[in-house]
């Protein structure tokens, strides 16, 4: 297994040599991550974050990479900390209290959905440690970097529903209830709300103080996966009209084929099919949308050079999508299956509900690229 690994990371470190020499020698690490990631996997990301060199501009981006990459290798407690640094490193941004950047190019600074997506991880590692209280922060925080992301366009359905489950897993009917009545959700997202309503409605009754709700199934089991699918969207060079004769150099977000995984379902009697709830790639071009009407209204042909950037949030899932299921007494184990666009099996494996878990309803999150 080390010999392998090694060979593996030979190829990984040629194929890193090659970019850096297209890329010139100011490269950072994280210009290499989606070409590491789609070819060699997660653990690869991490050793090139190691490995290279990291520019200063790019340290936050690196931790959100970092992150995404963790979750996927199960380390959630370590994709946390990945992701408190970033939103430490964005923070003092914010503040303009960074000093001698002695860069040329600005420090990254994600665009709405990035920003919102730092959030919607940390909601799913605190729900994949079952830590109910600080995915309730998380959610909080989330529903705050929605309320400021200034992309009217934006529908963060996912996030908001995410969120709704961490406040019912803390205990906060009334927030997850009030949240999820914002929360535009169509298809067969309403039918997944539904019932997450309902119990929240619940819970809103028996937490009035002379409330009454009928009582959980005894023995009630419940199976929540969160699937974060596929490759996200990336970023190229673009021209952006701002009048009709003028144009400002811009980017556009395009998506990443192919597309390997795109959906997935829970293998019993009857199989329940993975609802989407978030296309990244619609929330990527709304975000940017909405940057470019801004750039447009308030500064017009004399924009800064510098807001063209192609540096974007590269492991990012291309779906985001949710499977609710209710196990019944006599399955203690489930098959996990993953299909192509065109239906075909691509990968699957076993989930186990654990002999001593005492809880009734069980988080699983899984990224399949």
């Amino acid at each position: 297994m080390v010999g392998s690994m090694s060979r593996i990371w030979i190829r990984v470190a040629a194929v890193l040599a090659a970019v850096a020499a297209a890329l010139g020698c100011a490269s950072s690490a994280v210009e290499y991550v989606g070409v590491t990631y789609y070819f060699y996997g997660p653990e690869a990301v991490l050793e090139v974050l190691d490995d290279y060199e990291v520019l200063p501009e790019d340290r936050a981006l690196a931790e959100v990479e970092r992150a995404m990459a963790l979750l996927e290798l199960g380390r959630y407690t370590e994709s946390s900390a990945a992701l408190s640094r970033a939103e430490f490193m964005l923070d003092r941004l914010d503040e303009d209290v960074l000093s001698g950047f002695d860069h040329e190019a600005p420090p990254w600074r994600p665009e709405s959905h990035e920003r919102v997506m730092i959030s919607t991880l940390r909601i799913a590692d605190s729900l994949a440690m079952h830590d109910m209280g600080a995915a309730a922060a998380a959610a909080d925080r989330a529903v705050s970097d929605i309320a400021d992301a200034a992309c009217d366009s934006c529908r963060f359905t996912f996030t908001r529903v995410l969120a709704a489950l961490a406040y019912e897993g803390a205990g906060r009917h009334a927030d997850g209830r009030d949240l999820l009545a914002q929360t535009a959700v169509a298809g067969r997202g309403l039918e997944l709300t539904k019932g997450l309503q309902r119990r929240l409605a619940r819970g809103v009754a028996g937490d009035e103080p002379a409330g009454w709700a009928p009582p959980p199934v005894e023995g009630g089991r419940t199976l929540e996966v969160v699937l974060l699918l596929g490759r996200g969207p990336y970023k190229e060079a673009d021209k952006l009209a701002v009048t009709e004769s003028e144009s400002i150099r811009w980017c556009r977000y395009l998506p990443r084929d192919p597309q390997a995984v795109t959906w997935a379902a829970l293998e019993v009697e009857d199989p329940v099919i993975s609802v989407e709830l978030t296309a990244v790639e619609d929330l990527a071009v709304a975000s940017l949308a909405d940057r470019a009407g801004r750039v447009i209204a308030e500064r017009g042909v004399g924009v800064d050079p510098k807001s063209y950037d192609l540096r974007h949030w590269e492991s990012l899932p291309a779906s985001l999508q949710i499977l609710n299921f209710e196990l019944p007494p006599f399955l203690d184990t489930v098959d996990l299956v993953y299909y192509s666009p065109e239906g075909y099996e691509v990968d699957r494996e076993t989930i186990q509900w654990p002999e001593d878990w005492t809880g009734n309803r069980l988080f699983v999150i899984r990224r399949m690229p």
